[in-house]
């Protein structure tokens, strides 16, 4: 009797289902598209009705996974409010599909980390519980992704209360697993190697600091990783040390690099694109460039009016969430 009932019900909303999941990933893979080819705003229109429609759904999966691309979006372009709110209802998704404990959950958790620690929000990112999901990984999964990319968070989260000697121990035990395993010459890596080197210069060893970034650097354009947002990262913070080792036109070359690709893979009118402008013209005006260093400003101050940001503020880029990502 269960059998039959069972199978009427997937019978009556099985083509609904289908249907409904079809038209989501449609607008999935357009909003895909149009993001690989720069017309951002058309693709965050593509990516919103994917989430609207994958929501009319009963099952979980099609949502999970509009809401999954739709959050990635937010944060590589920088959208801050949009992406918290996409991340918080992607947890409830996935907390609905699998359950509260499940430690996948701990994929979505490092996530909201990673954007709260960006903004420096670090009540937040204490508020997840992050030791917790990192002890459950280190006893149930211990060599995993899932392990390495929250030790960067926690790690991150330690830099921010002061206790930088315990965030680089914690960064070179991610890069021992990655030894382990064989896979230094991934994103993964060059995530960790980004993590050690913010370590060093919030300890105040910027050569250290530097020769890891450029380790780094090494190691992606072998991998192929060029144009990537890691790569990105790379260059912007290995820029920020060479600026504060006062090798000013390295950090020049570097910076520039970095805005090329975020403009890229972000678009003119990211805010990251802005905030690295607004970095590139505090460099410049040290280098006597004044010109180009006011071209660089009114580019900045024209996109953080469009986005309601008073200012732009140069920090180190945390790159742990960016790992996972083009």
């Amino acid at each position: 009797m269960f059998r039959s009932c069972l199978l009427a019900i997937c019978i009556t909303v099985a083509p609904v289902l289908a249907q409904t999941q079809s038209t989501s990933q449609s607008h999935l893979d357009r909003a895909l598209l149009l993001e690989g080819m720069g017309q951002f705003e058309e693709a965050e229109a593509q990516f919103k009705a994917a989430v609207e429609t994958a929501a009319k759904s009963p099952e979980t999966g099609a949502l999970v996974r509009a809401l999954d691309h739709a959050c990635t979006f937010y944060q590589d372009s920088g959208k801050i409010p949009q992406a918290e709110s996409c991340l918080r209802r992607l947890l409830h998704a996935y907390q609905q599909k699998i359950g509260p404990d499940h430690l996948t959950i701990n994929r979505v958790i490092n996530r909201l980390a990673c954007l709260y620690i960006e903004i420096g929000q670090r009540r937040k990112a204490e508020r997840l519980g992050l030791d917790k999901w990192l002890e459950r990984l280190e006893a149930e999964d211990p060599k995993s992704h899932d392990r390495i990319d929250l030790t960067g968070a926690v790690a991150a989260l330690e830099i921010m209360r002061g206790n930088t000697a315990k965030a680089l121990a914690l960064n070179m035990k991610a890069w021992e697993i990655l030894e382990s395993l064989g896979e230094t010459a991934t994103n993964s890596g060059v995530t960790v190697l980004n993590n050690i080197s913010i370590a060093y210069l919030e300890m105040k060893r910027g050569p250290e600091s530097a020769a890891v970034l450029e380790r780094a650097l090494a190691l992606a354009e072998k991998a192929g990783f060029q144009g990537t947002l890691p790569m990105a990262a790379t260059h912007a913070n290995l820029a920020n040390v060479y600026e504060q080792l006062n090798r000013l036109p390295q950090a020049e070359r570097h910076l520039a690099k970095a805005i090329e690709i975020i403009e890229l893979r972000c678009g003119a009118d990211s805010t990251r694109t802005g905030a690295a402008l607004a970095s590139y013209s505090t460099l410049l005006k040290k280098m006597g460039r004044k010109a180009e260093a006011r071209h660089a400003e009114t580019r900045a101050k024209r996109i953080g009016e469009t986005s309601g940001i008073a200012a732009f503020v140069q920090q180190s880029v945390d790159v742990n969430d960016l790992g996972r990502r083009r």
